[in-house]
């Protein structure tokens, strides 16, 4: 993603499926109690093999936003620690540009659905807010887990570890019945188009702070081979 040309390909397919995640909110709208929705509430609500409740629940309570921001705070304070200076300020300056324009998409799409969630909580379903965050916060994770260099073994341990919750955090919002399965769909989308975009703006904003010279990496994490960054 260092070239522009690159760039404008990745602005496309951002581009491309947000319009999927407008399409669908129109669809919900249209027709906010339909057979899908339903069938694939009632077959995935219906699992019943042992644990799985309490799996479930775990997964929704370790997506909500609390659980996340600690982690995030954790995980950009650690990076800047081993001396990646830049690459800290940068998250830092694309999630300030992106935090506004997702949380405004998240709830244009939930005025345009206009349905409450299956459990009948009066607030809007669509889309699903553990899934937009986790998607967003665990796939710039698994990126930053290529960028900063990590040894080949434990890239492979890290990034497993961090597919788990992006995974399962969608069919657990169904299986508590917390959210429609449109709604989850939704925010896959909305998630996969907000990481193109906050991927594009973090590479953009490093190169900006190069260019001025502004906040050198250490030498450790520049002479480090753990820690020196792959692309």
């Amino acid at each position: 993603m260092d070239s522009s040309a690159s760039s404008r390909r990745w602005w496309i397919v951002a581009a491309s499926v947000l319009g999927l995640y407008g399409v669908l909110a129109v669809l919900v709208r249209v027709a906010p109690d339909n057979v899908v929705d339903r069938t694939i509430l009632r077959w995935v609500s219906g699992w019943d093999p042992p644990f799985l409740d309490d799996t479930m629940e775990w997964f929704s309570w370790f997506t909500d936003l609390r659980p996340r921001l600690v982690l995030a705070l954790i995980a950009v304070v650690g990076i800047a620690l081993v001396g990646h200076y830049r690459l800290a300020a940068a998250i830092a300056i694309a999630v300030a540009l992106t935090a506004i324009p997702i949380n405004a998409l998240d709830s244009v799409g939930g005025i345009i659905a206009g349905r409450i969630r299956p459990n009948g909580a009066p607030f809007l379903a669509y889309p699903s807010g553990h899934v937009l965050g986790t998607v967003v916060q665990y796939g710039i994770a698994i990126y930053l887990a290529f960028r900063i260099g990590l040894r080949r073994w434990l890239r492979t341990l890290v990034v497993a570890v961090l597919a788990i919750p992006i995974m399962a955090v969608g069919p657990s919002r169904i299986f508590t019945m917390a959210h429609w399965p449109s709604d989850v769909v939704g925010a896959y989308l909305l998630g996969a188009a907000s990481l193109i975009t906050l991927v594009v703006l973090l590479e953009f904003a490093e190169q900006w702070l190069a260019k001025r010279g502004l906040l050198r990496d250490s030498k450790r994490s520049q002479s480090d081979p753990s820690t020196t960054p792959s692309r």
